[in-house]
């Protein structure tokens, strides 16, 4: 499905019925790294997949995209779905558009899952290695992305070579603008460290054992920071835990919905 919000095409999944969740998804991936959350969630939610604008079946516009701007994006769609408030979930860059949302628009936001990001903002070093990959990604095209981050999504000692094929079948979508957009938006974001501590929300944060893009210390660190947040480290898993060890992360999501109460809730 495909709707057009802030000028821009937007394509989204939006299956079943009940408490809203919607599901954002990592850099340089399309919705398609939730589909395993959507198959096995659509029966007792309402899961709502978009494509962050650039990538998979969203269109791009040239120019650094801010995670404010992605949120907009994702309010406005939600406001022509009707969601009512929603569970986000946000894995790494998607966890960094989560806490620019729960910013911008806290009252729809029922709660929060945070899956292998972090709050800090990048090192002067991180934000002018983003730059330069923009620059090549300019030159050269989403292939020099790809190439870098394809194999750093999956534990190291993951040999599934049908799943490292799937893994880049989830980049290839991607749009130059849209790569490059997010690159530099990223590059520029706010530190949210100092905000932890103000998180009301329900939190679940999830990371992969033997994630190396973005360790899973960061993960002890947001959950040691949001009050009341449970922390789960899914062990043989890298940054894509959610895709890696579906099973696993699907087991956990759902009791902590459970446990949250959530399906009480009665979206719009």
């Amino acid at each position: 499905m495909r709707l057009t919000v802030n000028d821009v095409t937007i394509g989204y999944t939006d299956e079943g019925r009940g408490v809203p969740l919607l599901f954002v998804h990592g850099f340089p991936l399309s919705r398609g790294a939730w589909q395993k959350q959507i198959d096995a969630l659509r029966s007792s939610y309402r899961v709502i997949a978009p494509d962050l604008r650039g990538f998979g079946e969203s269109e791009a516009r040239t120019g650094p995209v801010t995670m404010a701007q992605y949120t907009d994006d994702l309010h406005a769609l939600l406001q022509q779905l009707k969601s009512g408030p929603v569970v986000l979930i946000g894995h790494s860059m998607g966890g960094y558009v989560s806490f620019a949302f729960l910013r911008q628009y806290p009252k729809m936001v029922h709660g929060l899952v945070l899956v292998g990001t972090k709050a800090a903002k990048d090192t002067p070093e991180a934000a002018a290695g983003r730059r330069a990959t923009a620059e090549k990604v300019q030159a050269n095209g989403i292939e020099v992305v790809i190439e870098a981050m394809a194999p750093k999504m999956l534990a190291a000692d993951n040999h599934d070579r049908a799943m490292a094929e799937q893994v880049r079948g989830l980049m290839t979508p991607s749009k130059p603008a849209g790569v490059i957009g997010a690159l530099l938006g990223m590059a520029e974001r706010p530190d949210v460290t100092a905000e932890l501590a103000c998180i009301s929300v329900p939190t679940l944060v999830i990371t992969g054992a033997d994630d190396t893009l973005i360790p899973s210390r960061e993960s002890e660190k947001l959950a040691q920071s949001i009050p009341g947040s449970q922390l789960n480290i899914v062990p043989h898993a890298g940054h894509l835990v959610a895709f890696e060890q579906a099973d696993k992360f699907n087991h956990v999501l759902n009791e902590w919905l459970d446990r949250a109460a959530f399906p009480v809730l009665v979206s719009a």
